[in-house]
């Protein structure tokens, strides 16, 4: 957690002079202008492509792409998924040029913005720097470009929320109609960030991982909520205090309401809000669903920490005794699912003790996944989590544990002791093929569900209807959801009419 932290802290204070769009003018007067076109990627912001604007379109005609070298370019990623050490800068910079009149388009491989990491560890960057050998003038870096546009984040709008004792930074994106006008009852995801983020900045945050802007760029048309936690990590031994669980759960009421305001102001379909959260984000996504699991179709819960019971090996050593078998660890879980959580009391204006509508969170789906070499956020949590659930009676929870080479498939090194093994929030937000975490996510609704407590429509009448919800996510239709919620209600009528059960 440490050397996480260390990473989100020094990838922050590397972009804090770069990332806004505020103009800084080139240095000769032959360029007007350069536009750099980024996007979020897995380890901070990427810049995949530039506008440069000269004052004269002669000097750029008879370019190529052997006229031009990238200094200092690596992936996001800061280690090398095939050595396992520090990233190097890019053997083929991937320059591909076009031309219209005064304006040239260079097309990069995607590399990092804020530059490359020393290999001496100490988490400082070189500068990147795009060169061109045949006319120093058109040679850049950073600090010349003039415009930075960011895909999804530019059409983020961000603001601040006061409620249950906090006022909090959130970031929003709200899908758009083709008129520019908001698209209403649309579906939503709230990401809850980690702990490498917490009390931190707003805009770093945005860019620390793909946990805001992998939904929309997976095609999915949603809107998506972020909140900027400000108070610390809550680390280790969260699930040992009862304050700063009660803080997790102040966060969350904050979160709730704002989630309510959406759904009366007709923004967002209250039958199909969805929460996901990674590492700290990842236990407060399960407190989340503790607290209010009326308000969501399902969760992903990826390599959770653990607000909610012991289990790291950290938090015992640090106390000076042995971790629990994992059976205990399950138990605990089972007992901590059936207690109580915090909760806003407007009349008193303070948290207070609430007991948890187990049946209701039952009935929430949840994804759990984690990589088993996890070193930052051990994998028993959430093996943990989805075993007492599963005792407890649920059916409709989702575990994956990633092998090293499943990691190393989507970029992610086990060398370096394995640090970004941690990760794993990089798989579910670059995958939204069939059956995977995003996808299953997505054909989930309330609407298709029937209450544990009764009896179950047929897995074939189901199965089409959650196809039907994925649709209405992709393209943003959702009028079919309305037309098959009243298609299962009739079918239930149907059955309790008949005494027939359908299995």
């Amino acid at each position: 957690m440490k050397s996480k932290k260390i990473i989100a802290a020094s990838l922050g204070a590397a972009l804090s002079l770069s990332m806004l769009c505020m103009p800084v003018y080139a240095t000769s007067p032959t360029v007007s202008s350069i536009v750099a076109n980024t996007q979020v990627g897995d380890g901070q912001r990427e810049v995949s492509s530039f506008e440069i604007e000269v004052s004269d379109e002669s000097i750029i005609q008879n370019l190529t792409a052997a006229d031009f070298d990238i200094i200092n370019n690596s992936s996001t990623v800061p280690f090398d998924v095939n050595t396992g050490s520090w990233a190097k800068a890019y053997q083929d910079d991937g320059i591909e040029l076009s031309v219209s009149g005064n304006k040239l388009k260079m097309t990069v491989n995607p590399f990092c913005y804020a530059g490359i990491y020393k290999t001496d560890w100490s988490f400082q960057r070189l500068d990147w720097e795009v060169k061109c050998l045949t006319n120093d003038a058109l040679s850049f870096k950073a600090s010349d470009v003039t415009t930075v546009k960011t895909k999804v984040l530019d059409d983020t709008e961000r603001k601040t929320f006061t409620y249950a004792g906090l006022t909090r930074q959130y970031a929003l994106y709200l899908p758009k109609n083709a008129d520019g006008s908001v698209k209403k009852n649309v579906p939503l995801v709230v990401w809850n960030h980690g702990g490498g983020e917490y009390n931190g900045n707003l805009e770093d945050t945005l860019v620390a991982n793909k946990g805001l802007t992998g939904w929309v760029d997976a095609g999915y048309d949603v809107a998506v909520l972020q909140m900027q936690v400000g108070n610390e990590n809550y680390s280790y031994g969260a699930a040992e205090n009862e304050d700063k669980k009660k803080l997790i759960d102040q966060n969350n009421a904050l979160q709730a309401q704002l989630i309510k305001n959406l759904i009366n102001d007709g923004n967002v379909n209250k039958n199909q809000v969805y929460v996901a959260g990674a590492s700290s984000g990842g236990g407060a996504t399960m407190r989340f669903l503790m607290q209010y699991p009326e308000i969501f179709a399902g969760a992903i819960a990826c390599c959770s920490m653990d607000p909610i019971v012991p289990v790291h090996n950290q938090t015992f050593a640090a106390l000076g005794r042995k971790k629990d078998p994992f059976d205990t660890i399950v138990s605990n879980f089972e007992e901590a699912f059936q207690g109580n959580v915090y909760t806003w009391d407007e009349s008193t204006q303070s948290m207070v003790s609430k007991k948890i509508d187990t049946q209701k969170l039952l009935d929430v789906p949840v994804y759990y996944t984690h990589a088993e070499n996890d070193p930052t956020c051990n994998v028993d949590s959430s093996k943990a989590m989805y075993k007492a659930m599963e005792n407890m009676g649920d059916k409709n929870n989702k575990l994956s544990i990633w092998s090293d080479d499943e990691m190393k498939a989507v970029g992610i090194s086990n060398g370096m002791g394995g640090t970004l093994l941690h990760w794993s929030w990089v798989k579910v937000l670059n995958d939204n093929t069939d059956g995977s975490p995003m996808n299953w996510l997505f054909k989930q609704s309330k609407v298709e569900t029937v209450s544990k407590s009764e009896d179950k429509v047929d897995d074939k009448k189901e199965s089409t209807v959650n196809n039907k919800v994925e649709q209405s996510v992709k393209t943003g239709d959702n009028t079919m959801i309305g037309s098959y919620a009243i298609i299962m209600l009739l079918a239930v009528g149907a059955y309790t009419a008949t005494k027939k059960v359908i299995r």
